[in-house]
């Protein structure tokens, strides 16, 4: 669909409005730029501990839970839902994690209260 007559055309806009389309595009690399550190891991993401949360779990990274699982088999045994490694306790953390946050308490539970399901 092109510009008819009387239709000013982006090129027209840009040219009449300097400041204002700096503006936009100045506002457009921010965001770009707030949504790209969001989206990056911390350099201070800490490693999950026994007493970390739900909420912390669900939003570390692979990694990390990785290495809380092996952790936790070293600290605890490997007795978690009759597991036997590190993978067990990924999932029974991630299911136990889930039935937190469906009972709103994920903010609130540990990990190791949230695999003794004391909810």
């Amino acid at each position: 669909m092109s510009a008819g007559p009387g239709w000013p055309t982006l090129r027209t806009i840009v040219r009449r409005h300097k400041a204002a389309t700096a503006g936009a595009i100045a506002m457009v690399l921010v965001l770009v730029g707030v949504m790209a550190a969001a989206a990056l891991p911390s350099a201070k993401a800490g490693a999950l501990s026994d007493s970390s949360t739900c909420t912390a779990w669900t939003s570390a990274s692979h990694a990390q839970q990785t290495a809380y699982a092996h952790l936790y088999v070293t600290e605890h045994g490997s007795g978690v839902s009759g597991g036997l490694g590190a993978t067990s306790v990924e999932s029974a953390v991630n299911s136990a994690c889930n039935h937190a946050a469906y009972l709103g308490e994920a903010d609130d539970i540990s990990i190791v209260a949230a695999l003794n399901h004391a909810f």
